[in-house]
């Protein structure tokens, strides 16, 4: 699995709706679109699970299962339900373009961090770490300790950030920046751009 950002537009009122739901006929349908991913998975768990009685793992499945039926959830496996969030994110929205993303290591997402930083963006509008890695998920679940990393913007906080990517700023960016700083932040407003005229919201995993 490759490290990076993977953006999604997707309607999240819809994605809060399946959330508890107690949907067997939606769980049946994320059951057969994501077949091989979710038995890729069982597998290694089955074969965890053979060596350790104590500490069970838990199946991405059942991280679904336990989503959509309102299951109690699993508090130390906050990862599952994470990638089972992101199933739900595929199943009910878009995967965005992120060539220059998808393998984007933190270095290089501090840079561009700096940069937006630098050009005078406020923090409090919009922060790489703060609103698309480290918010957390759109879903209420477990704590997730390492990766995936999540977060998010709103279709209502979508303006806010755009309207801080003035002219002006991103003009002082590529002009002291380079193609490691330019290509992702041309991206990131392209995001934006998709949802803003979409009208759905925006979620990135970093795993």
């Amino acid at each position: 699995m490759s490290v990076g950002v993977i953006p999604f537009s997707v309607n999240l009122t819809q994605v809060k709706k399946a959330v508890g739901s107690r949907s067997k006929s939606l769980l049946q349908q994320l059951r057969e679109e994501f077949e091989e991913e979710l038995a890729t998975d069982r597998e290694l768990v089955d074969e965890a699970n053979g060596d350790d009685d104590y500490d069970p793992e838990l199946a991405i499945e059942d991280a679904l299962r336990h989503l959509i039926m309102d299951r109690e959830r699993w508090d130390y496996e906050g990862e599952k339900y994470g990638y089972a969030i992101q199933i739900l994110c595929t199943f009910f929205g878009e995967v965005l373009h992120n060539e220059h993303w998808g393998r984007l290591a933190f270095t290089g997402i501090e840079s561009i961090e700096d940069a937006l930083l630098e050009a005078g963006v406020p923090a409090q509008t919009f922060s790489i770490f703060d609103h698309l890695l480290h918010r957390g998920s759109p879903i209420e679940i477990p704590e997730i300790e390492g990766i995936p990393y999540i977060g998010y913007l709103t279709l209502a906080e979508i303006p806010d950030v755009l309207a801080a990517f003035t002219d002006q700023r991103m003009s002082a960016i590529k002009r002291l920046g380079n193609q490691q700083i330019c290509l992702p932040l041309e991206q990131l407003q392209e995001w934006l751009e998709t949802c803003q005229r979409d009208k759905s919201d925006l979620v990135c995993f970093y795993c």
